[in-house]
C-alpha cells in the first residue's frame, strides 16, 4: 500500500468512505469568475498574473462528511485555479492559517485519535488529549477553531495556504504565505446565528449576494520575516509581516458544469515564477488527490 493511499484510509477512518464524494472537503459546490491583476501588475514575478484570466474555484466544508452542518466548528476552504491549459495556478486554501499536521504519521495520529467511540458517536476525549499532549505543535490550529466563529457566509471568509511558496521578485527570492482577503472583512456567525440557520445555508447565502454583485478578495503574499519557520506549516507566524498584492479574485457564478464539480485544485500545478514549498506536507497532497479522485466512483 502506497503512503498516498494510507493518508485516504486515515480519512475514509475517521469520516466514513461516501462513494462520489472526496475524501476530505466532502462538501461543496463550484464557481467561477476571473482574477483581475493588480494595477502595475504587483511586486511578484509572475507572468501569468499580469493579465485578467479566468478563475474556477470550489467552497467547501471541512473534514469527509458530505452531510456535515454548515456551522460546525471545522474549516471551510477553497480550491482555486487561476488561468486554463498548460499554464495555470491551483492553490487549497483554507480558513485556518495553520494546518493540523507536518508529516504524514502526524496526519494519520491525529486523525486516528478522532475516529467516533461507537458508545457516544464522538471521538474519545482522553485520547484526543494524549495525541495533543504529545504533537503540541498541533494545538494551534484546534485553538483557532475553538475561538473563532465559523464565518457566517463564504464571501465573508479569509483563505490561507499554510504553506510557504517561494517567489521571485527585483529584490530576489522571498518566501511567503498565500492569503485571501475577504473584501469586506472577515465576519463569524452570531449566536442567534448558530441557533438559528439551518445545516445547510452556505451555498444560498452566497448565491443571493452574488446575485447583487459579486464576491471580491484581495490575493496576497504574507513575506515571511526572519523568525518566521518556512519548513512547517503548523507553526503560526508572529511579529510584522511585508505584504504583496497580486490582485483581486473576482467569484461572480455559481458552476455546476461537469469538469467544474469533478475539478481537482491540486497545488502541485504552479506557474511560471512561483516555487513550491519546502515542507513535509506539500508533497504529500497530489499523490493523496489521485487516490481520493480514484475512489470517488468505486
Amino acid at each position: 500500500m502506497s503512503g498516498a493511499e494510507e493518508l485516504i484510509d486515515a480519512l475514509n477512518g475517521t469520516f466514513g468512505h461516501h462513494a462520489g464524494y472526496r475524501a476530505s472537503h466532502a462538501k461543496g459546490f463550484s464557481v467561477r469568475g476571473r482574477f483581475i491583476p493588480a494595477s502595475g501588475g504587483g511586486e511578484a514575478q509572475i507572468p501569468l498574473l499580469q493579465s485578467e484570466q479566468q478563475v474556477v474555484a470550489r467552497f467547501s466544508v471541512g473534514g469527509g462528511k458530505p452531510a456535515i452542518s454548515d456551522k460546525s466548528p471545522t474549516v471551510r476552504g477553497i480550491g482555486l485555479e487561476i488561468g486554463q491549459n498548460a499554464e495555470k495556478w491551483a492553490m487549497a486554501l483554507i480558513s485556518n492559517p495553520v494546518f493540523f499536521a507536518n508529516s504524514a504519521e502526524q496526519f494519520k495520529a491525529f486523525l486516528a485519535a478522532r475516529v467516533a467511540d461507537p458508545a457516544t458517536g464522538a471521538p474519545d476525549p482522553a485520547k484526543v488529549k494524549a495525541f495533543n499532549d504529545a504533537n503540541p505543535n498541533t494545538v494551534p490550529h484546534q485553538a483557532y477553531l475553538k475561538s473563532v466563529a465559523p464565518c457566517r457566509c463564504y464571501s465573508a471568509e479569509q483563505y490561507h495556504s499554510g504553506h510557504a511558496y517561494h517567489f521571485g521578485t527585483s529584490e530576489g527570492v522571498l518566501a511567503a504565505r498565500i492569503l485571501l482577503e475577504p473584501e469586506g472583512g472577515r465576519h463569524g456567525l452570531t449566536d442567534e446565528e448558530k441557533k438559528d440557520l439551518p445545516d445547510d445555508f452556505l451555498y444560498d447565502r452566497l448565491l443571493r449576494e452574488l446575485s447583487n454583485r459579486p464576491a471580491r478578495w484581495t490575493l496576497k503574499l504574507v513575506v515571511a520575516n526572519d523568525a518566521d519557520d518556512i519548513s512547517d506549516p503548523t507553526v503560526p507566524w508572529d511579529g510584522v509581516h511585508g505584504e504583496l498584492i497580486l490582485g483581486t479574485v473576482q467569484i461572480e457564478l455559481p458552476d455546476d458544469r461537469a469538469e467544474s464539480v469533478a475539478k481537482v485544485f491540486d497545488p502541485s500545478h504552479l506557474p511560471e515564477g512561483v516555487a513550491e514549498p519546502h515542507d513535509n506536507v506539500f508533497a504529500l497532497r497530489s499523490p493523496a488527490y489521485a487516490v481520493s479522485v480514484a475512489r470517488r466512483s468505486s
